[in-house]
This record gives structure tokens, sequence and C-alpha cells, in this order.
């Protein structure tokens, strides 16, 4: 029994990715394209049917009204689409965006960042990219740059860097001139149905296999995964197959295991905090990571382009509550080392989200107007529910437990060689 449990537990990290996928492109693909059309017009609010193959946009910064996204960053206008590639390849079209920073972050359906196109890796000139799924085969158009995908089903989730206080005129046209056409060059918008809902979180067993196992079908796991998914077919979870009729053991694998996910980490650098996730391509077989990973921050890009630390307590070791209040101090020369910009954003732990507060602030970074530095040089940030005499340099929190992430976009070798000093996250009262 004993090993059927931890067979379980196993399917259940291995498949939670998948659940948390459909989720999104449910929460995210558009229900209505640009002319107003809805994907699914004779279905109401709880239809399922979503447009693929086509650009949305968040026309501002998001904040505290804002719930569809966990973990979402205060520092770029989103740029989404969800690709279907199982009728064949389209073309990315993407715009000269000059100086300003972007990225789009190819996610496969297992949450795998596998490709990066912007300014990193394809520069900022306008660019078609000939995007196709794994069974294609054929030539690239002349003057197109191809990017093969592993499942049919792509998330694009694109970032552009914007400030609060930018007239956001030109980084909407630069949105708009963003295009996913057929490889002719007509549109390639279509309808397609959701597996789920977006308010169905992955509690009831019979709803999670039932997902998992439709997912997967149509987005068949890698060859090297064979094994294991052979394993866990007699627990019911795999492509095409039915949901069992017993299903008290997924039930309680499920249960625990998202318990498990959900439990606050013991932070593994010095300060409170927690070593960046560090995902390039591939999560490469590192299921637990890959899980909480999509229970969590869905959508992270690899870490070349964005690293992420994370931090859930404080230098001595206890959860951060925005009850008692807390410094950071960055030495003199001592800010993070990225060719792009950082950021440091507060979010509660109950709904992993924005907390809304009387500055509306939700990031403070290199791009913050206003920031007091030390006398010396250093530069010292304040988080708490109470505010401090230097408000300049607050990030509020609400009066409960909340967690830190520390956003570097492209970050210097120093991050990625771990050779950088974390500043410690000291609390200030009881």
């Amino acid at each position: 029994m004993t090993d059927l449990i931890a067979l379980a537990r196993q399917a259940v990290l291995y498949a939670l990715p998948v659940y948390e996928m459909a989720r999104m492109r449910a929460s995210s693909s558009p229900r209505k394209d640009a002319q107003g059309v809805y994907a699914d017009p004779q279905g109401g609010p709880d239809a399922l049917g979503r447009w693929v193959n086509l650009f949305s946009h968040s026309r501002r910064l998001l904040n505290a009204s804002d719930r569809r996204v966990v973990t979402p960053n205060n520092d770029t206008l989103y740029t989404n689409a969800w690709l279907d590639l199982s009728q064949g390849p389209v073309l990315i079209k993407t715009p000269d965006t000059g100086q300003r920073y972007y990225v789009l972050g190819l996610l496969d359906f297992y949450t795998n960042p596998f490709a990066h196109l912007g300014t990193r890796t394809t520069g900022n000139a306008a660019q078609t990219f000939f995007v196709h799924g794994p069974q294609w085969q054929g030539t690239v158009p002349v003057g197109c740059t191809a990017v093969a995908c592993p499942t049919p089903t792509v998330w694009v989730l694109g970032r552009i860097l914007a400030s609060a206080d930018e007239d956001m005129g030109p980084v909407h046209a630069l949105q708009d001139a963003f295009a996913i056409t057929t490889p002719d060059g007509q549109a390639a918008q279509r309808v397609s149905p959701c597996s789920v809902q977006p308010n169905e979180l992955p509690g009831d067993a019979a709803t999670f296999v039932r997902v998992v196992n439709h997912e997967m079908a149509l987005n068949p796991p890698p060859a090297r995964d064979r094994a294991e998914l052979d394993q866990w077919a007699a627990l019911g979870i795999g492509p095409g197959l039915p949901v069992p009729g017993n299903l008290d053991l997924l039930q309680k694998a499920l249960t625990t295991t998202l318990q498990e996910l959900d439990t606050p980490a013991e932070g593994d650098l010095q300060g409170g905090w927690r070593a960046a996730v560090e995902v390039q391509d591939n999560f490469n077989g590192d299921w637990f990571t890959r899980a909480h990973v999509a229970r969590s921050y869905i959508g992270i890009l690899g870490a070349q382009e964005v690293l992420y630390l994370l931090a859930f307590r404080d230098s001595d070791g206890l959860p951060l509550d925005g009850r008692r209040s807390y410094t950071l101090r960055f030495a003199p020369g001592g800010l993070p080392q990225v060719d792009a910009f950082w950021s440091l954003t507060l979010y509660r732990k109950s709904d992993y989200l924005f907390d809304d507060n009387p500055l509306q602030r939700y990031a403070i970074g290199d791009r913050t107007q206003g920031l007091t530095y030390d006398a010396d040089g250093g530069l010292t940030l304040h988080f708490g529910h109470q505010a401090p005499a230097q408000m300049n340099n607050w990030l509020p929190a609400p009066a409960e437990p909340f967690y830190l992430a520390l956003r570097l976009y492209l970050p210097g070798q120093v991050h990625q060689h771990h050779r950088y000093h974390y500043p410690a996250i000291a609390a200030t009262s009881p």
C-alpha cells in the first residue's frame, strides 16, 4: 500500500501542471475577439469556448483588482496568446520595439519555458517567427525564424516593459502590432473548447483526472516519461484514459500533495531568501519543482531571462507577516546587477495576489521614482502594514502573512553563477 501511495503522489505531481495549464487557458484565452465576437455566443458565462491563435493584451500594469494570474509582476504589460498548432504552423509577427525591453515566453503544456523571443535572444527589430508543432515536417518560409514546439498547445506569455507614470499610448501601439497569422497571411484565430472552468481548483480527484487525461491526449507527454506513465495507468492517470470508478487513493494523494506544495519552505539562502527557481528551457524530471511553480508561479520564464528569488520567512526563520515590520538593506554598490531591470514585489500568502494598499504600490525597484538612499549610498527598503517614517522606500503589506519576489530581468553573471550576497530581511518589530 505504501508503494501505491507513493506512486499516486508521483502521478499527481506530474499531472498537476497540466491541470493548472488547462485552468490558465480557460482564464486567459479571450472569450471574444477584437471585434467583440464571442467564441461561444450561445453558452453564457459558463461557456468553455475560447479564441486561440489570437493575441490579447493587458492595457495597464496589473494591480490588486486582478485575479487571473498568481504572483503577477507590476513591471510589464502582459501580451497573451494560446496557440493550437494541431492544424498546422502559424506565424508570429513582432514589431520593432526600439530600446524597450520585451520578451515572448513560450511554454509547452507541461509548463516548460522552451523558447524566449525578444530583446535577449532575437533582438528588438521587427521579425517573423514560423511556429510549428512536434509532428510538422516541411520547409520553413524564407525570411522566417523557425520555432519548434514540444506540444501542439502552447502558451505565449509576453511582457513589455512599462511604467505606471508613462503615456501608455506608444506601448499599446506596440502591443497592437503583434500578430498571429497562417503561413499564407490569413487570420489564424479560431474557436477551441477548454476542458475546465478557471475557478475549478484542483481539489476534486474526478475532475482532476478527467481534465489531465483529456489534455495529455491532446498534448502527448515526452517519450522519456513513458515508463512512469505506464505505471500510473493502473491508477487511472494517463493520456485518454477514462476516469476510474474508485478514486479514494488519488483523492488522498491529491489532497496531501496540494497541502505539501502550499507549505512555505525554509529559506536556503542567508537572510530568509530561497534560491532562485532556475529552469532553463525544461524542468528535466524535477516534477516537484515543476508542480510547485505551476501551483504558485505559473508562467515563469527561463533563468537567463529572469531570475525569481522568493522569501516567505525573515532572517530569523519566522514567516513574514504584515503585522510586523521589516527592513532590507542593499549595501553601497550592492544593488542587483541586471542588463534590463530588477524589482521587489509583495503578495498575500493566502492567494498569491497583490494586496490593495493606500499607496497603490505593489513593487519597488531600480525604476521607482523618489527612493531615498542612505548617507553612505546604500538603499534601505521597508515592509509592513504600519507605515514607516521613510515612506518613499516603503512597500506596504497586508496585516497578514505575505511573501516577497525579487525579479532580476536579464540577470548578470554574478547572479547566474551564485556569487551575489542577497541582503537579509530583518524584523524591526515583534
